[in-house]
């Protein structure tokens, strides 16, 4: 079957096209008088991702993006959300839709409040426009001013919903790192007790440079033994005379900082006495020269080094508990400061989102859409119609040209005989062809 041969058919059989497609068109036309007229208020936020946190400081994660967007737009189509909403608009308490909901297969659930919501989620649509971070929120309804109302309702309980669920979440991880605080400052607070009766017991005291004093001492009589010592003019004081002297004002304050209980307090009296026999042997021998006050440095030196050995366990002891206390309390300010971070976010007004523009009244509804239906009908009919009239030639097929008669009979058509009405349509035509001819002729010749 050639073109020629379809649009023959199809011109055969106008009469079953366009009655289908008249019938299409009419009926969407009426239909489309009695649809119910919806309309759609929008409101848009936009979501500060971009944005740091204003307590932690952190930024979200593109690879978290779509997941956060995802979650607020499920949030939004939420039975929390709307449920806010009909207490908003107290539904749940207006006899018309009491009278509605005991109507309803609903009703032996009892929960009024979850079937009025349901059926503002059914008419809510969140998405987010594609390329950017603004949140669209709509909401269709049959009156422009309930759909504006209802709009900016879901906003703001959306919004509500979203701090209430922030701060319960920052609450409830701070009432956690609470209990991690506080067993880190018990830890801290045995550490602390183990170091100090150690430190009483041993009576090695730790300086802040991490060595304990005997060991400084040590340093200082090497310092000076390795220095040849000039005669003290004009019987001067000697090294370990002026050490004397140091120790003394030492003692002096820390007995009235630490008192005279205090380790370290005791470590310097000790120290002192050691120092006093080196400062007496020292006035002894004053008139001995240099080489003698040299020899009392290294007799001293090599005396402190001994006791430095000998309570080496004591020192590695003691610094092994100093650090485990800098351990615990380092533990317990991060947990409290993770404590002061999370109290501060579960107080915060801060929800991420802004508001972008709130719903308006639309002037228009947006259903029905009458040039779509009419036109969705129209094809429709159209469609059927050339469907049916197919369907119609091949069930009862006809010879309409030579062609047709050529693939019926698979022989060559010889002639083709009009009928009489054609053939006097033929003449008429020729009579009228050759009369307007004679007559271009004779205007011609005159």
């Amino acid at each position: 079957m050639n073109i020629v041969q379809f649009f023959r058919i199809l011109w055969a059989r106008r009469w079953i096209i366009l009655p289908a497609f008249l019938v299409c068109v009419a009926t969407a036309t009426i239909v489309v008088q009695f649809l119910p007229e919806r309309y759609r208020a929008t409101t848009r936020l936009v979501l500060d991702t971009f944005k740091p946190d204003p307590v932690t400081g952190q930024v979200m994660n593109s690879q978290f993006m779509r997941a956060y967007v995802q979650t607020q737009t499920e949030l939004i189509e939420d039975y929390g959300t709307a449920g806010r909403v009909v207490d908003e608009l107290g539904w749940a308490n207006d006899p018309a839709n009491i009278a509605a909901f005991n109507a309803s297969t609903a009703a032996s659930t009892g929960d009024i409040r979850r079937w009025l919501a349901n059926q503002i989620i059914q008419n809510t649509d969140a998405n987010v426009i594609e390329g950017s971070n603004i949140l669209q929120i709509s909401y269709s309804d049959g009156s422009p001013e309930r759909a504006e109302r209802i709009a900016n309702l879901i906003r703001t309980a959306f919004l509500a919903q979203s701090l209430s669920a922030k701060r319960a979440a920052a609450a409830k991880s701070a009432d956690w790192y609470a209990q991690q605080a506080e067993s880190a400052r018990q830890a801290l607070l045995a550490a602390v007790e183990a170091r100090t009766a150690y430190v009483k017991k041993s009576g090695i005291v730790l300086t802040d440079t991490g060595s304990d004093l005997d060991t400084q001492k040590l340093a200082s009589l090497q310092g000076q033994a390795a220095v040849p010592a000039a005669p003290a003019p004009g019987g001067g004081m000697g090294p370990a005379q002026l050490q004397l002297a140091q120790l003394d004002q030492q003692i002096q304050q820390a007995a009235t900082n630490y008192g005279p209980n205090h380790p370290a307090f005791q470590a310097l009296q000790r120290q002192r006495a050691v120092v006093a026999k080196a400062a007496a042997q020292e006035r002894a021998q004053a008139g001995g020269g240099a080489g003698s006050a040299q020899s009392v440095l290294e007799s001293a030196a090599n005396a402190q080094r001994a006791r430095v050995l000998g309570n080496r366990q004591d020192v590695d002891r003691v610094a092994q508990l100093q650090r485990d206390v800098t351990l615990k309390q380092d533990q317990y300010m991060k947990a409290a400061q993770r404590v002061a971070d999370l109290r501060l976010e579960a107080s915060s007004n801060d929800t991420g989102m802004t508001t972008l523009s709130e719903a308006s009244a639309p002037d228009k509804p947006y259903y029905p859409k009458v040039p779509m239906i009419i036109g969705g009908a129209a094809g429709f009919g159209l469609g059927l119609g050339l469907l049916v009239a197919l369907l119609v030639e091949l069930l009862g097929r006809r010879v309409r040209s030579p062609e047709d008669l050529e693939s019926a009979v698979d022989a060559p058509v010889l002639g083709v005989v009009q009928s009489r009405a054609a053939l006097a349509a033929r003449l008429r035509r020729a009579h009228e062809t050759l009369g307007e001819t004679a007559e271009s002729h004779g205007a011609a010749v005159n």
